[in-house]
């Protein structure tokens, strides 16, 4: 059965691509030259996509539980956020650590996870 995907888990997915796309625009901007912006911009992604498939990614063997997956995922969000406004991107930077942290907090739990 293919899980239904409502409005939040929409809205929680473009969150998780805005952080990709925000990350590598401020890396870009805090390069000196073009290929430090290069490696900045990869580097930020590598280190967000690294720490989401290892404790927030829901196939990840490594999931963290509700509560701490969300202190996680606010305090992520939270440092894109600071990254954001470090490059220059501050309105961008805050508007998403507000929206992303809300957004993943109204995300409902799959009835299986809640129940292990």
């Amino acid at each position: 059965m293919v899980p239904r995907v409502g409005v939040i888990g929409a809205l929680a997915f473009l969150c998780e691509l805005a952080m990709i796309a925000l990350l590598a625009v401020a890396g870009w901007r805090l390069g000196t030259s073009t290929w430090a912006s290069i490696g900045l911009a990869v580097a930020f992604d590598a280190v967000a996509i690294g720490i989401w498939a290892r404790w927030m990614a829901p196939t990840s063997a490594h999931r963290l539980r509700r509560g701490p997956r969300l202190a996680a995922q606010a305090a992520l969000f939270v440092a894109v956020g600071a990254v954001c406004v470090f490059a220059g991107l501050t309105a961008w930077g805050v508007a998403f650590a507000v929206v992303a942290t809300g957004v993943f907090a109204a995300a409902r739990e799959p009835e299986a996870e809640l129940a292990s």
